[in-house]
């Protein structure tokens, strides 16, 4: 994988992770499983979170428990696509609970992740609502977003609108402003 936001917050910091190797998000294939694993097997791709676990993904082969890890189900569909950032399909299946008709914002939606997620939140029959500035409003629609927010005229977190996803990639609000728009069963 690659460095992502929390790595690079903490080596700005001098944090070290727990297992003194940074890398939170991994996707791969299984080489070895534990015996009382019943839920992969030798061969099974996948992809996972290893932040709350202590990190470890910036190596050759990494240590997960088995509930920081997903199956690649959709591996079939993102070869024939573009190759979607794996940890969205994390993000948004497994720890989002995406369903179809669910209102779902996606607050950075053009920047390098945001387009994947734009598109991937529709393919599970997501009602879409991205964030981007102007001049990327355009592309944002053409991948699929029901609506467009321009955050340079519009404060999204002050709207009355509520979201049962909220998919924040950019990370530039703080989590109270996403909280009051998000419904009360919402995940963020």
């Amino acid at each position: 994988m690659s460095i992502n936001a929390a790595d690079y917050r903490s080596m700005r910091m001098g944090t070290i992770p727990k297992k003194k190797i940074f890398g939170g998000a991994i996707a791969g294939w299984v080489e070895l499983v534990g015996n009382s694993v019943e839920e992969f097997e030798v061969g099974n791709e996948v992809l996972g979170d290893l932040s709350d676990f202590g990190f470890g993904g910036l190596a050759e082969y990494a240590l997960a428990p088995c509930k920081a890890l997903v199956k690649n189900q959709l591996e079939c569909y993102l070869k024939k696509q573009q190759h979607y950032p794996l940890q969205l399909l994390q993000a948004l299946r497994d720890k989002g609970k995406i369903k179809k008709g669910q209102k779902i914002l996606i607050v950075g939606a053009a920047g390098g992740v945001g387009p994947f997620a734009t598109q991937l939140a529709k393919y599970y029959g997501g009602i879409v609502t991205a964030v981007c500035s102007a001049k990327n409003i355009k592309q944002t629609r053409s991948l699929g977003a029901d609506h467009v927010i321009d955050y340079v005229k519009e404060d999204f977190t002050k709207s009355t609108e509520s979201y049962d996803l909220i998919l924040a990639i950019n990370g530039n609000y703080p989590l109270l402003a996403y909280k009051k728009i998000l419904n009360s069963d919402g995940i963020l």
